[in-house]
Order: structure tokens, then C-alpha cells, then sequence
């Protein structure tokens, strides 16, 4: 009972913690917050990309399966794929 007592709890303060950094954003990027935190995974996975370089062996099903970002070549694929996303978001928004 207490063990997941525990885990309630700490679901709840993720859950605070995720709604006031998206207040955050939205008070310094107003309506443009989507546009910010999608750059921030685009500019994440482009420090990935250089610090640990693109090799042929990246991409392997085994890396995709488990989507870690610290492969270069899985956050080359996962910066094109939000970058589609983010294009299209901006696209249908008008």
C-alpha cells in the first residue's frame, strides 16, 4: 500500500512539475510555445548528432526500438521526423 502510495505521489509532482514548466514557456513564448519546445528537441538531437557522430552501425532496428537519442543516427531520423511534425503543425495553424 505505501509503495504505491509512493508512486501516486510521485506521478502527481511529475504531472505539477511538466504543467508549470509549460506555464513557463507559454509566458515567455506566448502562442509560439510549440514552436520553442520543438526547437529544443531539434537542438538537442543536433548536439547528439555532433558530439557522438553518424555511423553506418547506427542504424540498427535494435537502436530504433529503444529510440535512445544519444545515437547519432537515431537523433538524426527523430530531428527530421520532429521537424516534419513542426512544419506541418505550423502549416495547418495558418
Amino acid at each position: 500500500m505505501k509503495n504505491g502510495f509512493l508512486k501516486f505521489l510521485i506521478i502527481i509532482a511529475g504531472v505539477a512539475f511538466l504543467l508549470i514548466c509549460l506555464r513557463i514557456l507559454v509566458y515567455f513564448f506566448g502562442k509560439y510555445y510549440v514552436d520553442a519546445v520543438a526547437a529544443l528537441i531539434i537542438l538537442t538531437n543536433v548536439y547528439y548528432i555532433i558530439k557522438n557522430g553518424i555511423k553506418k552501425s547506427d542504424f540498427r532496428k535494435k537502436n530504433f526500438k529503444t529510440m535512445d537519442v544519444t545515437i547519432g543516427g537515431v537523433s538524426l531520423v527523430q530531428a527530421i521526423f520532429v521537424f516534419i511534425m513542426w512544419v506541418g503543425y505550423n502549416a495547418t495553424r495558418g
